[in-house]
């Protein structure tokens, strides 16, 4: 834990002041003295494979639908998946600001469905996956400049326990750890839940993707919610799942969001009751369904 504890105390704190290249260059901010009104949402697993970035991708379409200005960052560094969901190509990205060249925040900002922003972490970039702290802090240190200007940032990490997975979460506000109802995925992320709960007290949800029903999930969340209670005493969250749809994988190779392109699947309705269960918003299903027992109740009792 050593690692970890370097990690943090690198991490930006308040009153530290940092340079953002670019169009920002010259530009020092206090980290305290920068309006933070945006949610920060690191959505990471314990390992790879489990529709991680698929899900952030998703949810973030979801909560742009509803008003929300929404901005994802790809922290998946040297391996940035968000960028191929969308068949996109993007000029620039975060490495290019990490490197000290003089690009600015508007050069790596690019704008994808339902206007959402995106910055991309750079694929195919080995020396990437694991940054020494001090070009993590280069990254912290804009992200720090950008809430100011979003409703929601979801940083869609890496899988595992690198480096930068583990200062992107510390950083963050809210940890989302996405699993699949397979034992070493559960185990994966329990060791990644067990390592941030040392850190510092998260706010940590659970999203279960790829079950087969509602039973399944729940099955594997009380997994991970038990283990964390007992060896951990931490309490975690069940944020809501994810159900097998084939309609994924089309939209996946047709590099379309499943959201929009198959809006009416069972994996876009998950994804829709994520986002409200994240926004803090009712179903309108249930409003609706109060409002017509009222009316019913009320039409009952005028006729007698």
């Amino acid at each position: 834990m050593d690692q970890a504890s370097k990690l943090r105390s690198a991490i930006i704190k308040k009153g530290e002041y940092s340079n953002v290249q670019g169009e920002n260059s010259g530009l020092l901010r206090s980290k305290s003295s920068i309006k933070k009104s945006s949610r920060v949402i690191c959505v990471s697993s314990g390992k790879g494979g489990v529709g991680k970035s698929n899900f952030t991708l998703n949810t973030a379409l979801a909560l742009r639908k509803k008003g929300f200005k929404t901005l994802i960052i790809d922290a998946d560094l040297g391996l940035a998946n968000i960028e191929v969901l969308l068949g996109i190509k993007p000029r620039y990205t975060f490495m290019d600001i990490v490197e000290d060249t003089q690009v600015g925040l508007s050069d790596i900002m690019v704008e994808g469905p339902l206007g959402i922003n995106i910055i991309s972490g750079g694929a195919g970039i080995s020396e990437s996956a694991n940054l020494p702290i001090y070009k993590i802090n280069r990254i912290l240190s804009v992200i720090s400049v950008l809430e100011k200007d979003y409703d929601y940032i979801l940083i869609d990490t890496g899988a595992g326990l690198s480096n930068s997975v583990i200062s992107f979460a510390i950083a963050a506000g809210e940890v989302i750890v996405v699993t699949l109802p397979e034992p070493t995925a559960i185990a994966d992320a329990y060791a990644l839940i067990k390592v941030l709960s040392k850190e510092s007290s998260k706010d940590l949800s659970v999203v279960v993707n790829n079950v087969d029903n509602s039973k399944e999930a729940a099955i594997t969340f009380k997994k991970l919610e038990a283990v964390s209670k007992k060896f951990l005493d931490l309490d975690i969250k069940y944020l809501g799942y994810i159900s097998s749809d084939k309609n994924i994988r089309k939209a996946v190779k047709q590099q379309e969001p499943f959201y929009i392109k198959y809006s009416a699947c069972t994996a876009s309705k998950n994804i829709e009751d994520i986002s409200l269960r994240i926004a803090g918003i009712q179903k309108q299903t249930e409003k609706e369904g109060f409002a017509k027992k009222l009316s019913s109740f009320f039409s009952r009792t005028g006729r007698r």
